[in-house]
């Protein structure tokens, strides 16, 4: 019940920051991106039951990339990449995109 309380109030903080900047709005989304990226190459290794070494291997690559690739701060991943891992690990890769609305804008008013 204290992890709810605390994830609210962690929502409700991050929601009033993003109404008061939309610098920090992006910047925020950014981040989640990135930690899905990483979770997302993590995920696939460990399904495919694949050490980082073992998915270097079979991608042409070195432990030491993979390693970066699941780390969220990383922000270099690229879709070549993703997709070669996704290829040896069984899963299909799919790209969505959508629009982003209008009010993301920053403007500067003078």
């Amino acid at each position: 019940m204290k992890q709810t309380v605390k994830r609210d109030r962690h929502s409700e903080f991050v929601e009033q920051r993003g109404r008061k900047s939309a610098t920090y709005r992006k910047t925020f989304a950014r981040t989640l991106h990135q930690i899905d990226l990483a979770m997302l190459v993590r995920e696939m290794r460990e399904d495919a039951g694949l050490t980082q070494t073992e998915l270097a291997k079979k991608v042409g690559s070195t432990q030491s990339v993979i390693a970066r690739l699941e780390n969220a701060e990383y922000t270099g991943h690229s879709l070549k990449m993703l997709e070669r891992i996704a290829t040896v690990c069984g899963i299909a890769l799919k790209l969505h995109a959508e629009k982003k609305p209008h009010f993301d804008r920053e403007v500067a008013l003078v």
